[in-house]
Parts: structure tokens; sequence; C-alpha cells
């Protein structure tokens, strides 16, 4: 058996950054993670910094070239990367007929440099990378290829079984994302709403024709019997983007998805008529209503443990620090005496920051428009009399409410105009389980909004 302060389960940003944090005040950390190989990235992902340009989860995220580090203002954070990064100077959203809703112009936000970013991509296994040999160089304990398989918690440490491998420690922090298997064990998921899947296929594009390069770009297909989307990340190597073709519920086939984006829709096709795919991937998420309480019995969750969908990278690193942060104290108020607060402060900010602040059924609605606008020609419509462009923005909260307050301005003209679609609209206010009922059906009972782990 090895003993630590603090085990951390998952590598990726959130358990590479609590690692450090909790390290760099000097606990002993254990750092578990699944893949055989922290640097190696196996799910598709979009690799950006969201947001750039405002506040996300309450602070603000920069690249420092001089340093080759990314950091956090407020938090005080900074840490190495030394991978390429591509600034991203617009995200647009185009309708199947190509009305594009414009967050920013790249020929007004370019010319400003990083000032005039709304995001950064960034490679996320050269991320990996950097973080990994900083953790090991701080004296982080890695393990890699480790299946974890039972947590057992008692009044003073939690005991990790994974790969037949035993550790104790004082805490746990979990940090393995959003099909958390830490979370399901350890009851976290009882009071959860179980939503829907996001499910996704695509990987890394060479040579697409694309209207801007260095912009975001998303588009929706109304597929049967559910939406699909897709979504366009610029990549910090030359002439090269990552595609990601989703959808929510599983009866929708996402191959068709990709082909109507790829080959049958005129607009689209032309993007993708000279282009070659690098590298294929994919990904299965589980959407669940997020955890309230990050913390019971010496168990702290991080990153998308806790979350609905996801943090994004951002939110991730940001919750990964201050989770290790917390517990770093925790265990100095236990070594000195002092009373007990740091865990206390954690959950507090989880609450304020993410539960309140940044509502998950905001950031769902950049998913179930289509739900609630749900034909091509109501979108073309919606989108032609948004007109003039919002304000530049990579951040999936701040974006809807940016098309909130234009709707609110327009609906007048819709009501004149589309009265059926004036109807729909107010669907918007729904809750996010009536808007997406059927889909939910078609998931099943579904095995991670249920268990409960060893006390």
């Amino acid at each position: 058996m090895q003993t630590y302060d603090l085990i951390v389960v998952g590598a990726g940003p959130a358990g590479l950054l609590a690692a450090l944090a909790a390290r760099r005040a000097g606990l002993l950390v254990a750092l578990l993670e699944r893949k055989p190989s922290i640097d190696t990235l196996d799910r598709l992902c979009g690799q950006t910094l969201v947001s750039v340009n405002d506040y996300y989860f309450n602070d603000l995220v920069y690249y420092n070239n001089s340093t080759r580090s990314i950091g956090f203002v407020k938090s005080g954070i900074s840490i190495p990367y030394t991978g390429p990064v591509q600034p991203c100077y617009a995200w647009h959203i185009y309708s199947p007929d190509g009305v594009r809703v414009a967050f920013g112009m790249p020929e007004k936000t370019r010319p400003l440099g990083s000032n005039g970013a709304v995001g950064i991509a960034i490679d996320k296994a050269a991320l990996f990378a950097s973080l990994r040999e900083h953790a090991q160089a701080l004296g982080v304990a890695i393990f890699t290829g480790m299946d974890v398989t039972e947590v057992i918690t008692d009044a003073s440490s939690v005991t990790v079984t994974a790969s037949e491998t035993t550790f104790t420690g004082a805490y746990l922090i979990a940090a393995d994302g959003t099909n958390s298997r830490i979370a399901r064990v350890c009851g976290f998921n009882t009071d959860r709403t179980f939503y829907c899947y996001l499910l996704s296929s695509g990987g890394y594009f060479r040579g697409l024709r694309l209207p801007e390069p260095d912009i975001l770009i998303s588009s929706i297909a109304y597929t049967k019997p559910a939406p699909g989307f897709m979504f366009i990340f610029p990549r910090p190597h030359h002439n090269e983007h990552t595609v990601a073709f989703l959808t929510l519920d599983p009866r929708t086939d996402l191959a068709a998805v990709a082909r109507y984006f790829m080959q049958d829709n005129p607009l689209f096709a032309g993007w993708f008529k000279e282009a070659s795919m690098l590298r294929s991937l994919a990904s299965s998420q589980h959407i669940l209503s997020p955890v309230i309480n990050p913390y019971r019995n010496r168990v702290l969750l991080a990153g998308d443990a806790g979350s609905c969908q996801e943090l994004e990278n951002t939110g991730a690193m940001l919750s990964g620090w201050k989770a290790g942060c917390a517990v770093a104290a925790a265990v100095y108020e236990q070594h000195k005496g002092i009373a007990e607060q740091a865990i206390a402060d954690y959950i507090r900010w989880w609450q304020e920051i993410y539960i309140k602040a940044c509502p998950h059924e905001t950031y769902m609605m950049n998913f179930v428009l289509p739900y609630i606008v749900d034909t091509e020609a109501d979108l073309d419509y919606l989108f032609s009399i948004i007109e003039s462009p919002l304000p530049p923005c990579w951040n999936p909260y701040a974006a809807i409410a940016h098309l909130g307050s234009r709707l609110h301005h327009i609906m007048p003209r819709i009501a004149a105009e589309r009265p059926a679609l004036a109807q729909k609209l107010g669907r918007m206010s729904l809750p996010l389980s009536e808007i997406i009922r059927e889909t939910t059906k078609a998931c099943g009972q579904d095995v991670m909004a249920t268990g409960h782990g060893k006390k």
C-alpha cells in the first residue's frame, strides 16, 4: 500500500492542475491516469482556451509568448505550455442554407492581435506533455495505466484500488471527466438528472477551404429524428483544423451527419473538396445535471467530473487548481490545528461561480436551439433578421446571453411576421428536460446516474 497526502484520479487539465497546486504547497501527491501515456490525446476535442476576451468562471485566461505559459490573471496561476498556439478571432454559426450569425468579424478583430482574439487554439497533447514534465520535476508520483475499481472512505483517509494496486491518501480529487467513475461509485450522481449523451466523431483535417481560416465555425443539420452539428476549430498547425460532428441523440446517424456536411450540402461540401483527414477521433459523454455539492467523505470533484457537459479546458484548469489548493490548505489546517474552512471555500466557489453564475441550462442551449427552432426555414429566417454582428465571443454562456438580447429586440418583428416561430421561441424558457424529452427517452436508463461507493 502506498500512502500520500492526496490522490488525484485523472490526468487531464483539471487533474494535472490539481496535482501541481497541491505539490507546489508541499503535499505528497499521487496522480493516477487510465491511459498508458498522459501525453496521448485519444478523444475528440476542440482544443481551445475559452474565452480570452472576457471573464470565464470569474477569471481571465491568457497565453504569454515570452514565458511560454498559460495563466489566469485573478487567480495568479501560471503553468508551462511549450506547444504551438493559434489565436481565433470570431465565432460564426451558419444555417444549412448558409445564413450566418457572426459573433465578431475577423477583419475587425484580427488587426488587434492577441487583444482581438476570442479564443486560443492549442495542441492539447503538447499541453499534457508540458504539464506532465512540470509535475514530474516537482515530484508528483505519476502512475499510468491505472483503472480505478474501488474507492473506500473513512473518517481520516481514502483508499483507492487501481489495477490491483492500493493507494491511500488523506483526500481524493476526482478529475476523471464527464463520464466520471469516481462520481458514480462515491454516490455523487444519485441526485443528478440524466439528460442525454453527447456523441461525436471527426478528427484532424488539412486543406479545408474555409471562408476564414482563423475563426471558429459551427452549423446545424436537421437530420431525423434529432439534429446534428458540425464544429470546426483552427489547429495551431499550418492549414489544419479539427472538425467535430455531434449529436445528443443515439438514434441520429453521425456518419450521415458527416456526409451531409462533407458531401451533400452545396456550401459546406466545397469546404471539404480538397481536404484530407489526418487522424480520426471520437468521443462519448454523459450529460447530467451538475453536482451541487462537489465534496463528500474526503472526496472532492474537479473539472468535468461534476459538471453538466463540460467546463471547457479553461474551466477545468481553474477548477483543478482551486481543488488542489483547497486540499493543500485542508491538510495544513489539520496538521496545525486550524479551524477547517478550505474545503468549504472550494464548495462555495463551485456553487457561486459555476452553479449560479454559469447555469448549465444556458450552456446546453448551444446544443438544443434546433430542438426549439426545428425547421431549416425558421432558422434561415431567424438568422437573416439578426443582421448586424453580435459582440466577438467564444464563450458558451455569454454567446447565449448576446443572442437572447438580440432576440428580445427583434421579437416584435418575429411575432408579426412569423407568429408560429415566436411561439416556438417561447419554449426556450422551458426546463431542459422538457425540451429534449424524446432524446432522453431514446438514451434509455443511464448507468452513470446511479451508484454508490463504499464508506
